[in-house]
């Protein structure tokens, strides 16, 4: 297993300390990180006042791969028009947008990113258990996730999020082998799971299983040395490989 770009760095945290992990763990630094996925630093109000350019371009500057995690749902025309700025931005390489919005907002979305920006379609949130799923979608959460993922297919988007749990179902579909999966709900083995995360694996177990790439924020955001909790993490994964 290939070590290098295995790791998005979710930045669940303030824009202060998000910018403070950046200047520390670019990919010259290390190379396991594939880049940063910012949430709640695109929220905040303190965000909106300093203007989010400047939040982008000083993490670019930082040579981190940017992905905008702002779930859009929307009806295809307004999700093409808050794509736009993203794209006209030119520092922004992934944006997210949810499944459920249909094939024609994926379609939409696709477009709108024009080949510079690459569209993660978004299943069944980790956050949420088997049971919330099946009430949400009146099926179990593996059935939901790979209706999710054949639209995802037909809508001509490459980049998927769902949870470690639904990994083995996707890569015995003939029809979704070429979906790159980024898998959240994940954690090291020497650090207990988040709270907020219900359907969850381990990192080097969702590799394994067929992850494109990990997403881990707090094990890495919360930890007293951030630049610690990965290079243990790339050696975790480095190890399994070479059993």
């Amino acid at each position: 297993m290939e070590v290098k770009g295995k790791l998005w760095v979710a930045l669940d945290t303030d824009k202060a300390k998000s910018l403070e992990i950046v200047r520390k763990i670019g990919p010259a630094k290390l190379p396991v990180v594939k880049g940063v996925k910012l949430n709640r630093s695109l929220d905040q109000e303190v965000f909106r006042r300093d203007g989010e350019p400047r939040l982008l371009e000083e993490i670019a500057d930082a040579g981190m791969t940017i992905w905008a995690d702002v779930k859009l749902h929307d009806v295809p025309r307004t999700v093409a028009g808050r794509i736009e700025p993203y794209v006209q931005s030119g520092i922004v390489q992934y944006l997210t947008i949810m499944a459920k919005g249909g094939v024609d907002m994926m379609m939409e979305a696709v477009r709108a990113g024009g080949g510079q920006l690459n569209i993660i379609a978004v299943t069944e949130l980790t956050s949420l258990s088997e049971e919330e799923v099946h009430l949400g979608s009146g099926q179990p959460a593996k059935a939901s996730v790979i209706n999710l993922a054949r639209l995802t297919v037909l809508a001509g988007v490459q980049y998927l999020v769902c949870s470690g749990q639904e990994l083995p179902v996707i890569r015995k579909r003939p029809e979704l082998k070429d979906l790159k999966p980024f898998v959240p709900g994940v954690n090291p083995t020497f650090a207990a799971a988040g709270s907020d995360q219900a359907r969850t694996m381990t990192i080097v177990d969702a590799l394994k299983q067929g992850a494109d790439a990990v997403v881990v924020g707090g094990a890495i955001v919360k930890a007293p040395d951030p630049v610690d909790v990965i290079k243990r993490i790339a050696q975790e994964i480095e190890e399994a490989v070479e059993k």
